[in-house]
């Protein structure tokens, strides 16, 4: 059976303290058809410098100045050639045996993207916190932001029905893509599993500017369903058989469970 190549961009910006420990969490994944990117913008913190450390085994790598996070993610993702994509941001992590996980669901072709948990980890890579959630479905996605971004995979082709990332979004254009996805009939499959973790720290983008992150997440509700849309209102309209799922695991996940 033709084993998939998988292609991962790491998109970075003067995170050099925690680039290294992103690259190696990819790196040292047992995949032998990964293509890995690392798109840095013209950090000036040492990045360049653990980059060329790994350069031997990089697909391909650049740091210079770009127009952001978002375009230098389609920098990567426009270069890739693998049969799936994603990417990992350079203060987050893949967990070990992610990838595995990954390539064994899409050996199912009706497969189109794959969505796992996350761990939440802090600045020194230990773990605070794990989320879990149910399988999603359309309504759930098209009405909250629940896929936690580095623990998602597509398979490329997609780029070719629903386009690239929307480069006017500068925190929210992974719950763009997800709802473009949806629109298009795609639903991620869940991997009952965590793929990755999730770094908080004190310069973290969505926590620096979460007034930002609202109002690009509000945009994207009020284009699908119309001005008066508000987030509150719209997890309330969650079915309540998913809801009621999504309440037990939380629970059962503070009880010990999902490890």
């Amino acid at each position: 059976m033709h084993e998939p190549k998988i292609t991962i961009v790491t998109p970075s910006f003067q995170q050099g303290q925690f680039l290294e420990a992103t690259m190696l969490s990819v790196l040292n994944q047992p995949c032998p058809s990964l293509e890995y990117m690392v798109i840095d913008g013209g950090s000036t913190d040492g990045s360049a410098e653990i980059i060329r450390r790994h350069a031997d085994k990089l697909a391909y790598w650049c740091s210079e100045s770009d127009e952001g996070q978002t375009a230098a993610i389609n920098k990567g993702l426009r270069r890739a050639t693998g049969d799936i994509v994603g990417w990992v941001n350079s203060d987050d992590v893949l967990l070990e045996g992610a990838l595995a996980k990954v390539t064994a669901a899409f050996e199912d072709p009706t497969v189109q993207a794959v969505c796992g948990w996350v761990v939440s980890i802090d600045e020194n890579g230990t773990a605070i916190s794990r989320r879990v959630y149910p399988q999603p479905t359309r309504d759930v996605l098209l009405c909250r932001s629940l896929l936690p971004q580095p623990a998602v995979f597509w398979r490329r082709e997609l780029f070719q029905q629903v386009g690239f990332l929307d480069e006017s979004f500068h925190i929210c254009m992974d719950l763009d893509f997800w709802v473009r996805l949806v629109g298009y009939g795609v639903v991620p499959k869940l991997i009952p599993s965590f793929l990755a973790g999730f770094r908080r720290h004190s310069e973290q983008k969505t926590d620096a500017r979460s007034e930002k992150w609202q109002t690009e997440e509000l945009s994207i509700w009020r284009r699908i369903h119309g001005p008066s849309a508000d987030r509150k209102r719209l997890r309330k309209s969650i079915p309540l058989g998913w809801r009621i799922r999504y309440s037990l695991m939380k629970r059962a996940m503070k009880l010990g469970f999902f490890k």
